[in-house]
């Protein structure tokens, strides 16, 4: 289990405490070094950061009835392309960054489970936690 405390509260702040800064800060829990990348200016008119590196930078998809902790959901929140990114815990748990609020622990209530788009592993991420 990782210890994520010190990742929740954060106030949203675009490309300095967002929803990729979070995954990167929690891979770093991790002891794996996830790259930073320049965020577009416009969510509405661009693909996923997220889906264009996400093989470059060592994650795989896998099905969404197959996560398992440490696992990335890629979601469509508001947005015309999936490019919010949370963390599964476990538990049916995530944790992530909300746009214009507070990072967070949630259920991945059927809302979130409704805007997945595609789910990732880590290759050097142990399965199952």
């Amino acid at each position: 289990m990782v210890n994520y405390q010190a990742l929740l509260g954060r106030q949203w702040d675009y490309g300095k405490t967002d929803c990729y800064s979070l995954l990167r800060g929690y891979y770093g829990l991790l002891g794996i070094d996830l790259p930073d990348f320049p965020r577009p200016e416009s969510l509405e008119r661009t693909d996923s950061i997220f889906f264009k590196h996400a093989k470059a930078i060592g994650f795989k998809p896998v099905l969404f009835n197959e996560r398992c902790e440490h696992d990335v959901l890629i979601m469509r929140l508001g947005t015309k392309n999936p490019m919010h990114a949370a963390i599964y815990v476990g538990g049916d748990k995530i944790l992530h960054q909300r746009m214009n609020s507070l990072s967070a622990l949630e259920p991945l209530s059927r809302y979130y489970r409704k805007s997945v788009a595609a789910v990732f592993r880590h290759a050097a991420s142990s399965v199952g936690g």
